[in-house]
């Protein structure tokens, strides 16, 4: 037999049925948070707002650079690519950065699998003695470098210009992969080594191919300074200044809105360069989470 429902039932039944539900509680967000996102956008609108005024202002009609801008027109790139001075220290410039990136690549790899993988004392001496020229300022390395060419009677040139681009990149090459290779597990060199490979075919098969991203990075990063350096190209250009150089001499004689131009240009493709290097140091580091985190739950 079935109960039949009461008629004191009724009322709690549908005053239940109506119960309101209780407010969903909203998220509040912290207050130090909002300071936080503040500050940061603050200082990022600090740091940029240089380089957008210049882009700004790079397609400005006029030749005086005022606010409000008087037309939009992209004359200055036109006359920048017509510009035959400027194209060749640019192009001086590129062949400079590259170069000393080629090298910088080298030595920093060197150094830095010799600081990681050889047991010696004073390795801490090692890593000041090469940090020096990262962090000295740039008028310092460049006039003592230039003593050092004038007592050795090395013309100031090319190979001037190089040599001192890579006497501050190598480091950053060098701290970037020391960090790559003390995540790296040694004992897979060892085992290709066991396996009756050379040290040779050990570094071409399994140590390259592991800081070759953090490799990439690095100089990328490092061709970004040598581009942007004015310091020690300064006093080591010679006769053929980098690009620069040679627009701080055109700042010297009258300002003209090519400068706007190719700095917008430099500019971006700086960012652009760095935004892939941060890209590939980001990809890589997830990607060697993930191998953790498979290892361990194997």
């Amino acid at each position: 037999m079935t109960s039949t429902p009461t008629l004191t039932d009724a009322p709690i039944s549908a005053a239940t049925a109506r119960r309101p539900r209780p407010p969903k509680r909203r998220r509040t967000v912290p207050t130090g948070l909002i300071i936080g996102v503040l500050f940061l956008l603050l200082v990022f609108g600090f740091l940029y707002a240089p380089l957008i005024t210049t882009a700004l202002f790079s397609f400005n009609a006029s030749n005086v650079q005022t606010w409000p801008m008087q037309g939009f027109t992209t004359q200055w790139y036109s006359d920048l690519f017509a510009d035959q001075a400027m194209i060749t220290a640019l192009l001086f410039s590129l062949r400079v950065a590259l170069m000393a990136v080629l090298i910088s690549a080298i030595a920093g790899l060197t150094f830095s699998l010799i600081a990681q993988r050889v047991q010696f004392s004073g390795k801490r001496v090692l890593d000041a003695v090469l940090a020096i020229p990262l962090v000295a300022p740039g008028m310092v390395l460049g006039i003592s470098l230039l003593v050092v060419f004038n007592l050795a009677q090395v013309e100031t040139g090319f190979m001037t210009l190089v040599i001192g681009h890579a006497a501050f990149i190598t480091p950053l090459v060098m701290f970037v992969l020391q960090q790559r290779l003390k995540t790296m597990d040694p004992s897979i060199e060892h085992a290709s080594m066991d396996l009756g490979a050379g040290r040779i075919k050990t570094f071409w098969h399994v140590t390259l191919p592991g800081v070759r991203v953090s490799l990439l990075a690095a100089s990328l990063l490092g061709f970004t300074l040598s581009m942007d350096e004015i310091a020690v190209s300064f006093f080591l250009s010679g006769t053929q200044p980098t690009l620069p150089v040679y627009v701080w001499g055109l700042l010297r004689f009258g300002f003209t809105p090519e400068v706007n131009a190719v700095f917008t240009l430099i500019g971006g493709f700086s960012l652009l360069l760095i935004g892939g290097a941060l890209v590939l140091l980001l990809t890589t580091a997830r990607r060697r989470e993930k191998q953790l985190v498979g290892i361990g739950a194997s």
